[in-house]
């Protein structure tokens, strides 16, 4: 079994920290970029997880939810821009999930 992987795609700054931390990372500036390197990655068998961090169009924040809930490996963890100053109100996933027990409720 090959050795399992993180890979981090998203803007320079995140990608540099992480580097500082030993995780290998994708600098991603454009949509178009941004799909060739999520598909590349996903068909290597030592990538475990994908953390992506960067500005999603909602065409490609619906991909990345249809890639997560159709395939288990590798893990996709959309990690919001943690340099915002109010990063709660900038999470599209949590905002999804708010909605949902909205409607429910």
């Amino acid at each position: 079994m090959p050795e399992e992987k993180i890979h981090i795609i998203g803007q320079e700054e995140i990608v540099t920290l992480f580097g500082l931390l030993g995780i290998e990372g994708t600098i991603v500036k454009h949509d178009e970029d941004f799909m060739k390197v999520f598909e590349d990655l996903t068909m290597k068998p030592s990538i475990a997880m994908i953390i992506i961090n960067m500005d999603l169009t909602d065409d490609l924040f619906e991909f990345i939810l249809d890639f997560k809930t159709n395939n288990k490996i590798p893990f996709v963890y959309v990690l919001p821009d943690i340099f915002q100053q109010d990063i709660v109100k900038h999470d599209k996933i949590y905002d999804m999930i708010y909605d949902l027990i909205q409607e429910l409720t």
